[in-house]
């Protein structure tokens, strides 16, 4: 297979703006978990194609709103996340659960604000949606449903979700690479040898055994390493029974920049590419157990292996960060199409949606 793009899409300014304009103003972005929410007055900051945005719990309500205040413009949430009342830091302006203005200091040297010109200086409002412990905003205004959305994955990742148990580790990085370098590199395992040589491919992950629904795909693939044998018992064991239980790997795309994976249904992956420019891209991964019913304390073998997990992880994404930055070098100096193996049909479906939003024929 060709790929679907050429080299110039990973670098030119240009098809970065309208990247922004005809694929990231129009879709879901994942934003957090539910309960980065769970109390009043939590948040979580980000910019989605530049525009600024604080998704907060105002009142038991989660809301999404244009992080800049109406009185002269400050940013009003300045930190990534973090709890504090949805109030302006610059002069102080707060706003209620419909983003309008609730509390003004020295009001009265103000002339007096109808209801109605309270209201026109709400602050903008976006949509947000949740699949089970996921939340997405979108920007756009007229977007289809999230359910819509994910598409035949629904159900499942609504139910991987609700099986989440700690959080583990967070791990974020920029990486010099375009963000579809960096899409792409997680959607084959054609580099698994040679790149993850000695971490992932000792797991010995393989199969071509693809689902594809509209822009979003899966690859479901065996490991060497059996759940209920060996030193991965006792694990298993220890996380059992669970509501999400699986026979080895699931790895998905929400397209076009969510991947969601799974080991055995014991461990999650859930990472987010963002892009910055055209040649950088912010990486998070966020990494859990599944839930544990029972009120035993953790062992010393579970610590260990939430240690391992960390690090393993750690490391494959420093694998992959340096391989997608000499990938972004070579971009720049050719004018060919790729060439794509059966290995990497995921990526051929991600290329193919990408150049049809871009082409704005869907």
């Amino acid at each position: 297979m060709n790929s679907n793009i050429s080299a110039v899409h990973y670098y030119d300014n240009e098809i970065f703006a309208r990247e922004n304009d005809l694929l990231f103003n129009k879709i879901w972005h994942f934003v957090g978990f539910r309960f980065d929410f769970e109390n009043e007055n939590d948040f979580v900051t980000l910019k989605i194609s530049g525009t600024p945005i604080v998704i907060q719990n105002v009142r038991g309500t989660i809301k999404a709103f244009l992080n800049v205040c109406s009185h002269r413009f400050s940013i009003i949430q300045q930190d990534k996340s973090g709890n504090r009342p949805l109030m302006c830091p610059y002069h102080g302006w707060a706003y209620d659960k419909d983003g309008i203005p609730s509390g003004i200091p020295k009001k009265p040297l103000f002339k007096k604000f109808s209801k109605e010109e309270l209201c026109e200086m709400k602050l903008k409002e976006f949509k947000v949606s949740f699949c089970g412990n996921l939340c997405f905003v979108s920007l756009n205004e007229t977007i289809e449903p999230l359910e819509e959305f994910i598409g035949i994955f629904y159900d499942e990742l609504k139910k991987m979700s609700l099986a989440l148990g700690d959080r583990i580790d967070i791990n974020a990085m920029e990486i010099t690479a375009n963000w579809k370098v960096v899409v792409e590199n997680t959607l084959e395992s054609y580099h698994v040898g040679l790149i993850h040589a000695e971490t992932l491919a000792k797991l010995e992950p393989s199969g071509l055994d693809f689902e594809f629904d509209k822009n979003n795909s899966s690859w479901t693939s065996s490991l060497n390493i059996v759940k209920d044998k060996g030193g991965y018992k006792k694990i298993n064991t220890y996380f059992s029974p669970r509501s999400y239980d699986i026979e080895g790997y699931k790895h998905i795309l929400i397209f076009p920049n969510l991947l969601i994976s799974s080991t055995h249904g014991i461990s999650f992956n859930y990472s987010v590419i963002e892009p910055i420019t055209s040649n950088v891209s912010k990486f998070t991964s966020h990494v859990f157990t599944t839930t544990k019913n029972s009120p035993d304390a953790k062992s010393v073998l579970i610590k260990a292996f939430e240690e391992s997990l960390i690090n393993f992880n750690r490391q494959v994404f420093d694998e992959d960060k340096a391989v997608c930055q000499l990938v972004q070098q070579g971009v720049k100096h050719t004018n060919q199409l790729g060439k794509l193996s059966d290995e990497e049909e995921r990526v051929h479906h991600f290329q193919n949606t990408y150049i049809k939003l871009l082409e704005n024929e869907s």
